[in-house]
């Protein structure tokens, strides 16, 4: 099998190792905080796995700002952000190997100085794993850039490192789902509110800004109307070359107006969304 760290970057996008896909616990993480680490990954290229320390311009990871959010804050929760890989203990019984995304960073306390840098490595054990990755997914920069909810990039890397199975179908869990799309344990604890805070958004925006069509699904038992949500099926599919090109001209377009261009998108989108 092919290796993560040999994908270089290209028109297809940046090769996300599925163990950084994958990430758990990662509720904390911002939008911002998401943006930045994809740069990260993609800056450090094919030097991603070896023991060294990268060097990017600030002004680079400040594209992605809004608002009040700072880079040295991304750069401090993905420092304490755990990686959960599953594997044996000495004994061959299942276990659980934690380790942190980034080890030392250094950062230009002045942020708007032009010629601030971060300066940051990987940590030991997540070198290891990106040397030994086989999976991956390409996640476009500028449908990244497009979306404005974190669950919409979320669920976006997530089927990216599905788009090459043979199966367009999957029946995830209720924990599962929550912990793909980085929803905190004790946030949108309601089927109602997690659908209208977070599925139907992330949902709207992929099917109108991204090369996928997506739909997800609740799975009730006791009942299709009232039943208790015991998972979610999600399926989707590759847009057409003409949706596709659809979609190029919207990104091409000034973030002006765009949500309404987006509901009159979602109408047209023949996969249903979750029901309310």
């Amino acid at each position: 099998m092919a290796r993560t760290i040999v994908q270089r970057y290209n028109l297809e996008g940046i090769a996300k190792a599925g163990e950084m896909i994958e990430v758990r616990q990662s509720s904390a993480l911002t939008l911002h905080d998401r943006r930045v680490l994809n740069l990260l990954i993609r800056h450090a290229g094919d030097q991603i796995a070896e023991d060294c320390e990268h060097l990017i311009p600030m002004r680079e990871l400040r594209s992605t700002h809004k608002g009040g959010e700072r880079v040295r804050d991304s750069i401090e929760r993905l420092m304490t952000t755990l990686v959960l890989i599953p594997t044996k203990d000495s004994k061959g019984r299942k276990a659980t190997r934690r380790t942190t995304l980034l080890a030392d960073t250094t950062t230009t306390d002045d942020e708007d100085n032009p010629q601030g840098e971060v300066r940051y490595s990987f940590s030991a054990t997540m070198r290891e794993i990106l040397r030994k990755s086989e999976y991956w997914g390409r996640i476009k920069p500028y449908v990244m850039f497009a979306f404005t909810t974190k669950y919409a990039l979320a669920l976006y890397e997530a089927l990216c490192l599905r788009r090459n199975l043979a199966r367009t179908e999957e029946i995830i869990s209720v924990e599962d789902f929550r912990e793909m799309l980085g929803v905190s344990i004790d946030k949108l604890t309601t089927y109602k509110n997690l659908n209208s805070w977070a599925i139907s958004p992330a949902v709207e925006e992929i099917n109108a800004l991204s090369d996928f069509t997506v739909r997800v699904e609740p799975i009730r038992q006791g009942g299709q109307q009232r039943g208790m949500v015991t998972g979610f099926r999600v399926g989707w599919e590759m847009k057409e070359p003409e949706e596709w090109e659809r979609v190029l001209a919207e990104l091409m377009r000034s973030k002006v107006g765009r949500k309404a261009r987006i509901k009159g998108t979602v109408e047209r989108v023949a996969a249903p969304l979750a029901p309310n």
